[in-house]
């Protein structure tokens, strides 16, 4: 049976700095739960995670009720292609909306440099595209100029770690790249789409637990500073926003390019060698495969042998993933 589009199930995540706005973007949310994560397209194995069942699986169609796990295992041609699992064999990308009704942790994640010495450890490099954003809502990436890395180790866990972090304008369209090794966080007041690595290895430096009155969770300060003085010069000199279209962030693990319709029409995608996955950020998209047009904050799994035409509405802006 040949692979279509595919609209995933997602798995909802409660977290203590999350809220309701996930509902807007076509999510099912439980009453009375703060989702901080939706995990559109995920493969995760249980044992690297804390997220209960980490798998997302196909929505409706003649797949429905299949995981991505085991399209990966048996129909690995059709939905990669050339493209690599990852070494245990799984999806090689992992996918999300981020709902920010708070501030989020101050972390970093590790690189390649630094996994030898960080058991059970994974890498992780992110990006953001801003989906929401509230009037004054910021992104904190990096640190300000002439800040060291002896400066953020004195100060982490306290809120003199904040002054030192660096503050960015959250604007809808916007795609920051987030590098491994770099200090992060979202602000409140914002909702991203975020394509990483398939990790969820995240260090904690600050949780703004008194500003937020959240319960104080473990810090990871040796893993930390482990992670940021291997990738120091990105804090100082993180990659700048993106607001065009085209080809807006270049990994080796994956690329992320910006379209938007400056009419209603149809949208034509070609056949490669790789899967993509697309996610709408403003407008409506639409193809006779899904049951339903993807609004704002819809995703939907290309695999690597299909081509096709969307239809889409005048302004629609999406974004494609790209693991080729």
């Amino acid at each position: 049976m040949t692979l279509g589009p595919l609209v995933l199930t997602p798995r909802l995540v409660p977290k203590p700095w999350g809220g309701h706005r996930l509902a807007g973007l076509g999510r099912d949310l439980p009453e009375g739960v703060a989702v901080g994560e939706s995990w559109d397209v995920a493969d995760l194995d249980a044992t690297v995670t804390e997220v209960h069942d980490p798998v997302t699986r196909v929505a409706h169609g003649p797949h429905a009720g299949r995981s991505l796990a085991d399209l990966v295992a048996s129909d690995r041609d059709a939905l990669l292609g050339r493209t690599e699992p990852t070494a245990a064999g799984r999806f090689p990308l992992l996918l999300k909306h981020l709902d920010a009704r708070e501030h989020l942790s101050v972390q970093v994640h590790p690189s390649a440099a630094v996994l030898d010495r960080l058991p059970g450890a994974h890498l992780k490099t992110e990006s953001w595209v801003v989906v929401q954003a509230e009037p004054g809502a910021e992104l904190l990436l990096g640190v300000v100029p002439g800040t060291t890395a002896d400066d953020v180790e004195a100060a982490m866990g306290t809120p003199a770690l904040v002054p030192l972090l660096r503050r960015v304008p959250a604007r809808v369209g916007d795609v920051h790249h987030v590098p491994a090794g770099m200090l992060h966080a979202l602000g409140a007041g914002v909702v991203v789409a975020e394509p990483q690595t398939p990790s969820d290895t995240t260090y904690r430096v600050y949780d703004w637990a008194v500003e937020h009155g959240r319960a104080p969770r473990e810090l990871h300060r040796e893993q930390a500073m482990l992670c940021l003085r291997a990738e120091w010069a990105v804090n100082l000199d993180p990659p700048a926003p993106t607001t065009g279209d085209g080809l807006v962030v270049d990994t080796p693990h994956y690329r992320i390019s910006r379209s938007t319709a400056p009419l209603a029409g149809l949208h034509h995608v070609p056949q490669r060698d790789h899967p993509r996955v697309v996610v709408v950020v403003t407008g409506r998209m639409s193809h006779d495969a899904l049951p339903a047009p993807l609004g704002a904050g819809g995703v939907v799994l290309l695999p690597a042998h299909w081509g096709g035409t969307f239809q889409v509405v005048e302004g629609t802006r999406w974004v494609d993933v790209d693991l080729g």
